[in-house]
């Protein structure tokens, strides 16, 4: 059956690549006792450095199920239960007086009552903070990084609500009750344990490196910012593909009954629904501990995982069927500007997860048509407008959703950039992109005020991002998701 998959993915990965307009992909995909890999494109552009399985990149959220692994370690050995009070192990006082009382299991199936929380410095100039320093210093202001604390952190809990700094806090209960870094934990408990050699935690002392994330405007790629996030738990892991798929092999054979990093009662309480969360394609979706339920009711089709992202460059996606004793995860690093969110179904990685996982079933494709990998759409050639245009977009983004106080190093990202296309980018002007971020950042994080610069880009601006892909005629911001205001 591997067989056949892979050799599909072999044949599909570069089509797919172009069609996204995605530098690179990497997917691997595994049994309880085989494993393959494929690949396609470039890590760097620039570089000309191939993608290949075995390359680390920024995980983001595939970060949450190993910290939901590493709490599941300390329930199994007594030191903590799933209905036990967050606050009855974490340093006394760490949430301060008014946090309403949560257990860990509503922090890690995201009904903890907080906001996102994201990422907060960049990794060139900040080091990152322990985790609960980072957890005390948050609950002191009391406010959510997005736009300079436009929401509060805490809202009523129960509710589903994604949270990366939830995670972050129960990542926190891993360290204070172990004694030990959560980053030193996880290595030798989960990585070391289940041989992820380019796997660690973005901490300050993990290995970070590897694949280049692209901000992507059309077929336009600049490379992204160097970010760090503070709450490491929820979303500061670089991995691998092939990596992953070795942690998701492992998760597989403890699913039929085999003692792993967990048991498979622990497992079993990690794969069961505990919140419904919202569902693309009216299709039920459910939160477990730290994973991500397809409909139970799916019966052999049900599967587990998580979707992953790291600004503004990488997409995950990850995915369990215990019931085909199959898994797949695939990277792409490409963040589509044009639609701010990038759901699976138009990425290359969720793509090549789902085929992955119908083909092992249905059987794959013997033969595809004869087409080559060339993009059939390029996207609008830059100009020295849309240059100032991508650079407010990714000032706006990073200085006032993120609340990165530091500039961003402008210069190395307009080196980088490339046309994927080929098309003709003599109107690029890095000046005046340097310029745009420079606007975003003066305003950041004041959202009615970077909202305004946005609305002053004018009709041009809204046509533009409709030939980037946009899926209608508004500047992408997500000042109004995250901070209230229209």
């Amino acid at each position: 059956m591997l067989d056949d998959v892979m050799g599909a993915l072999d044949a599909v990965l570069p089509r797919l690549a172009a069609v996204t307009g995605t530098p690179g992909v990497a997917v691997a995909v595994a049994t309880s006792d085989e494993l393959r890999t494929a690949a396609t494109g470039f890590a760097d552009l620039a570089a000309g450095t191939p993608m290949t399985a075995g390359t680390p990149a920024p995980a983001g959220s595939l970060t949450k199920p190993v910290t939901g692994l590493a709490f599941m370690q300390l329930a199994e050995a007594g030191m903590v239960g799933l209905d036990t009070p967050v606050d009855d192990v974490l340093p006394a006082g760490l949430r301060g007086r008014d946090a309403p009382p949560v257990t860990t299991a509503m922090l890690a199936s995201h009904q903890g009552g907080y906001y996102s929380d994201i990422v907060t410095a960049t990794a060139c100039t900040a080091p990152a903070e322990p985790i609960l320093g980072y957890v005390r210093r948050r609950h002191e202001i009391g406010r959510a990084v997005e736009y300079g604390g436009a929401l509060p952190l805490l809202t009523t809990p129960g509710k589903y609500s994604y949270s990366s700094f939830g995670v972050g806090v129960l990542g926190g209960v891993v360290a204070h009750l172990t004694g030990e870094p959560y980053g030193a934990r996880v290595g030798r408990e989960v990585f070391a344990a289940t041989g992820m050699p380019a796997s660690s935690i973005d901490d300050g002392t993990g290995t970070t490196g590897g694949a280049t994330g692209y901000l992507a405007f059309g077929d336009w790629c600049l490379p992204s910012p160097p970010l760090r996030t503070s709450a490491y738990p929820g979303v500061g892991m670089y991995t691998s593909a092939a990596d992953f798929a070795r942690l998701l092999q492992s998760l597989l054979r403890t699913a039929r009954g085999d003692r792993g990093l967990v048991g498979p009662d622990s497992l079993a309480a990690m794969a069961t629904p505990r919140v419904a969360r919202p569902s693309p394609h009216g299709v039920r979706s459910f939160s477990g501990l730290t994973l991500e339920l397809a409909d139970p009711d799916l019966g052999d089709d049900w599967w587990w995982g998580h979707t992953a992202a790291f600004p503004w460059g990488f997409w995950w996606e990850a995915r369990v069927w215990p019931h085909r004793d199959l898994a797949a995860v695939a990277v792409g690093n490409r963040w589509d500007m044009a639609r701010f969110h990038n759901p699976a179904t138009r990425s290359a990685p969720g793509l090549a997860v789902e085929w992955a996982g119908r083909w092992a079933v249905s059987g794959a494709p013997r033969e595809f048509s004869d087409l080559d990998a060339r993009p059939r759409w390029s996207g609008p050639r830059p100009t020295p407008e849309s240059s100032r245009w991508m650079g407010v977009l990714v000032g706006e983004r990073t200085h006032g959703l993120l609340g990165v106080p530091e500039a961003v190093p402008a210069r190395a990202m307009t080196d980088g950039a490339r046309s994927l296309g080929g098309a003709d980018t003599g109107g690029w002007d890095p000046e005046a992109f340097a310029s745009g971020v420079a606007e975003a950042r003066a305003l950041a994080p004041d959202p009615e005020a970077l909202g305004k610069l946005g609305q002053s880009l004018g009709l041009g601006a809204a046509l533009w991002m409709l030939e980037c892909g946009a899926s209608s005629a508004d500047l992408t911001m997500p000042v109004g998701f995250y901070a209230g205001t229209s």
